[in-house]
């Protein structure tokens, strides 16, 4: 552009040149010479020339840039519509074409940064969709502004009930609410974990946040059912196995103190209470196993060894096993296997243990002089 405005730029002085040379030369003509208003006229005339080429000029000078500026202001208008492949034609040389190279330059960067922000946005869109955790945010009067489905499903309520009203409308639980007037009053992080109804537990997470001058509140709520349950679970099995202890470990003291007693030297009595220390280790034994089962099955390592098996294999080795406490709580043990049954794909070892560990509390729990039944038979499946 300052070539194209050099070039107007010399015709006009040359033009000027050419004017003043034109007016020097009529104002020294006898015409004029010693007439006043001759020689106004021709500086006049001179003056009106110079002022239409000026003009003409400035408007020739200026036609390429209106038009320039005009393309610019459709180009952005298409591009705050939504068409980012809008782009200038290049000219060929000038600073036209540079300007024209920098303005798509500028829009191709800025097309980039958008479709990044937006990629951006629709991945933090996912994750907040998705989340297991329930996720609120909140502005600084406790208006709900977001919430996600997991927060739907644990508070039990809908977007329509839950968006732009207060967070103890929308929770409805006291301590959920004394929670965030803590946070709110503190302005620090609350973390506490409650009950709320129907055996279900929740951890809530109540953080205060200021950003670029906008005060608001992040909730998170972890549903922790499934985690108590377990740890209920985890407190009663200690409890049991101490008391489940305690009785072999009992037995066994008094075997040893009977044996130390005397009862060594009698063949008959000696060997009865050896058979019995015998079954109280077994019990021991299988207590551990069942410890150990446990931890494996906690870390996930419990690799499965499928093949072909035969009913009686899975049956009968656990039955024998716990015979001898049937009889020991004078309960009868019955098995009931046709011999037409076909081969199962199972892990013998695994299936074993449960079938002595239904065992063992079915004999347990079964008052003395009742029956504990063992069947198999092929289903239509």
């Amino acid at each position: 552009m300052r070539e194209l405005r050099w070039h107007y730029v010399v015709g006009y002085l040359f033009l000027i040149i050419v004017v003043m040379i034109s007016l020097g030369y009529s104002l020294t003509r006898p015409l004029c010479l010693g007439d006043a208003d001759c020689v106004r006229r021709m500086v006049a005339f001179a003056a009106m020339w110079l002022i239409g080429l000026g003009l003409l000029f400035a408007i020739l000078s200026h036609r390429q840039t209106i038009a320039l500026l005009r393309q610019l202001i459709f180009l952005t208008q298409r591009i705050a519509s939504g068409d980012t492949q809008a782009r200038l034609l290049p000219q060929q040389s000038g600073e036209f074409a540079a300007l024209i190279h920098a303005f798509n330059d500028l829009k191709d960067h800025l097309v980039g940064q958008i479709d990044a922000l937006a990629e951006q946005q629709r991945q933090l869109a996912l994750v907040f969709e998705y989340t297991a955790d329930g996720v609120l945010i909140l502005d600084r009067l406790s208006y709900v502004h977001l919430i996600n489905p997991a927060a739907l499903q644990l508070l039990k309520t809908s977007e329509e009930n839950a968006l732009r009203r207060s967070f103890a409308e929308v929770v409805r639980h006291h301590q959920l609410i004394e929670l965030f007037q803590q946070c709110d009053m503190k302005q620090e992080r609350q973390v506490q974990a409650f009950e709320v109804g129907n055996g279900r537990f929740l951890q809530a997470t109540i953080t205060p946040f200021q950003e670029r001058g906008v005060r608001g509140y992040l909730v998170i709520l972890q549903d922790m059912t499934a985690m108590r349950r377990l740890e209920t679970v985890r407190r009663d099995f200690v409890s049991n196995v101490s008391h489940e202890l305690r009785t072999p470990l009992a037995s066994l003291r008094a075997v040893i103190e009977t044996l130390q007693d005397g009862a060594l030297e009698e063949p008959e009595v000696a060997e009865r209470f050896l058979r019995r220390a015998v079954r109280e280790v077994d019990t021991l034994t299988q207590m551990v196993e069942e410890l150990l089962e446990l931890s494996r099955i906690e870390s996930g390592r419990v690799p499965l060894r499928l093949q072909a098996t035969a009913v009686s294999d899975l049956v009968l080795l656990p039955l024998e096993r716990l015979r001898d406490q049937a009889e020991r709580g004078e309960v009868q043990l019955v098995l009931n296997l046709p011999g037409t049954l076909p081969l199962v794909l199972a892990d013998a070892a695994r299936v074993q243990q449960v079938i002595s560990n239904l065992l063992h509390n079915a004999i347990k729990f079964t008052p003395p002089g009742g029956r504990v039944e063992v069947r198999a038979y092929p289903t239509q499946q």
